[in-house]
């Protein structure tokens, strides 16, 4: 025993999934998201992984031309709270429906945050690789709690809040999720070493104080919903000027129900075939065969809502973040949710621009713009005459990579099937089935 620290470094090298070729979508509506640029009529080419060229564009040599005549496309959507990577412990099968239910529904990239560091940082690799299919994946790895415990280191100094982060940062974090530091000087610690390691710094949400004081000791954004409705106009302007990112994670939020219970309530989500191809039963008839029934003004998403909107005119920024609470469909909640008070076109810039500005990669995701990864949905409808249809999806492509939004069969550059949807079985979706017969999947 020599009490000498030894460390061994392993690397692995892999490369990129990047596809080859061009491929091309003429007569489309192009909802670009640079400013509130629509094109109604154009093309858009797109070579290997990046776009090419938007508006009006020589598709000579492309390998594929698919006419989107009465389509609309749009960016990818951007999820920054989604939780899903929690249902295998360091195993993700190919097929896993945490993140292709995700891909599925229009979200190409996610930030996933307090997730266990073994779980996301591998994942997101294997996203990269080609070999997990799913959205690109962004993390805080393991959130910095205010408490002792297996994965908690309690940040009783400043050396060992910075221990803490550059160890996460190494693993590939692009966040920090501070969470709950009781003192101010702790968050503080976490700000000012964030900020010299080039990470961004989200929180739990607290009382309106303890938001107040996050945002001005150079904090990123917090999650969760003021718990004030509505938000004044000094708060709106304070948190503007401090150039917030608010994600208001509107399905869990509110001062009365949870808001995810008005769409349980509004239709029997459950029978939805799509739904059911991408969640398994335990996702959807546990808790949407049998719901309350309550007023509509119950629900409180529109006052949330134009809290974030009023930040936002103020100079700060909102975010989508559905919680992983209804996998892909709470994305999608997120973005009608928010159009209450900003509109179709505001709902789409938090839910793509918005959300590539705050993990620092509005340089890459966020508009369509030439250069940019080739990060698309195309929907079967126009989303600015109503925005439910951003969940009619024909198509959705990831990097260049193009699938079927029903199936995730590839279309694109390969003609390659998703495969088994292995938790899939209609009987056990029966009204009449009692719990006691579902057979685990």
């Amino acid at each position: 025993m020599t009490e000498e620290t030894r460390e061994t470094k392993i690397s692995l090298t892999v490369p990129r999934d990047i596809p080859d070729g061009r491929i091309a979508f003429t007569n489309a509506r192009i909802i670009t998201m640079n400013g509130r640029e629509v094109i109604e009529q154009g093309s858009l080419v797109i070579d290997g992984a990046r776009i090419a060229c938007v508006g009006s564009c020589d598709t000579a040599g492309a390998g594929r031309v698919i006419d989107a005549g009465g389509k609309t496309i749009t960016p990818g959507f951007i999820d920054m709270h989604a939780h899903h990577n929690r249902e295998y412990n360091g195993m993700m099968p190919r097929h896993g429906y945490e993140n292709a239910s995700y891909l599925a529904y229009g979200v190409t990239t996610t930030l996933d945050n307090s997730m266990w560091s073994q779980n996301v940082f591998s994942n997101a690799e294997l996203v990269e690789a080609g070999m997990l299919i799913g959205p690109r994946q962004f993390s805080t790895g393991d959130p910095l709690y205010n408490r002792d415990g297996p994965r908690n280191n309690l940040l009783t100094s400043y050396e060992v809040a910075e221990q803490n982060i550059k160890r996460l940062k190494s693993w590939g974090a692009v966040s920090i999720k501070q969470y709950m530091q009781p003192r101010r000087d702790q968050r503080q610690w976490v700000s000012d070493i964030a900020r010299k390691e080039g990470l961004m710094v989200t929180a739990e949400d607290g009382d309106l104080p303890y938001n107040l004081g996050m945002m001005m000791d150079g904090q990123t954004g917090f999650e969760h919903a003021i718990d004030i409705v509505p938000v004044y106009s000094d708060v709106a302007k304070f948190l503007g000027a401090a150039n917030t990112y608010y994600s208001p994670t509107f399905v869990v939020a509110g001062p009365n129900a949870w808001n995810e219970e008005y769409f349980w309530q509004e239709s029997e989500v459950w029978k939805e075939a799509k739904h059911r191809r991408w969640l398994p039963w335990r996702s959807l008839v546990t808790h949407m065969r049998r719901v309350i029934t309550r007023p509509v003004t119950d629900y409180s998403y529109p006052l949330i809502a134009q809290g974030m909107a009023d930040i936002i005119a103020e100079g700060g920024h909102g975010v989508i973040g559905a919680h992983g609470q209804q996998h892909a469909l709470g994305s999608q909640w997120e973005i009608w949710m928010a159009a209450s008070a900003m509109g179709a076109h505001g709902a789409l810039e938090v839910a793509t621009r918005h959300g590539a500005s705050f993990i620092g990669v509005l340089d890459d995701l966020g508009t369509l713009e030439k250069g940019k990864l080739a990060d698309i949905v195309v929907l079967n409808a126009n989303p600015l005459d109503n925005i439910r249809a951003t969940a009619d999806i024909q198509y959705v492509m990831k990097g260049g990579v193009l699938y079927e939004a029903d199936t995730l069969n590839q279309v694109w550059p390969k003609n390659e099937p998703f495969g088994p949807y292995y938790w899939v079985d209609e009987e056990i979706y029966r009204s009449d089935v009692r719990p006691t017969d579902y057979h685990a999947q």
